[in-house]
């Protein structure tokens, strides 16, 4: 994430959100963002508190996809085996491998979640190939 605040447009508002109110590299907000839209509604008093909650909802939207975007390959992959979703995590790299077919790292990441998965044949298969690469 480049910068230090989101652009999010709210009628014909424009905010600049910091990252500072995101728990860090998630779309999650943390103890100090209750403060910042206090603020805002302070500096923006026609914003009501309904409005607030619209806008709260669009700022984790935006957030999410910004995130979402800046989090592609092994790293993703890692993150949702983590998390208990190792069929996701080969999923969405295959379809990654698909349009980066020489980055080592994902055909790694890519055979350890399929040993995790007890697949060890393509797992080790998909090891080496990341290997393989690397050398080259």
């Amino acid at each position: 994430m480049i910068g230090l605040s989101l652009k999010v447009r709210y009628g014909s508002l424009e905010l600049n959100i910091p990252y500072s109110i995101f728990v860090k590299g998630t779309a999650e907000m943390n103890d100090t963002a209750d403060g910042y839209f206090a603020m805002l509604q302070r500096r923006y008093p026609w914003l009501s508190d309904n409005s607030i909650t619209v806008l709260r909802r669009k700022v984790i939207d935006e957030m999410r996809l910004t995130t979402e975007a800046s989090i592609r390959g092994p790293k993703k992959a890692r993150m949702l085996a983590a998390n208990g979703k190792e069929m996701e995590a080969v999923r969405h790299l295959e379809s990654y491998l698909v349009d980066f077919p020489d980055d080592g790292d994902a055909w790694y990441a890519l055979g350890e979640i399929l040993c995790m998965m007890g697949r060890n044949d393509e797992g080790y298969k998909a090891i080496n190939h990341g290997r393989r690469l690397f050398r080259s």
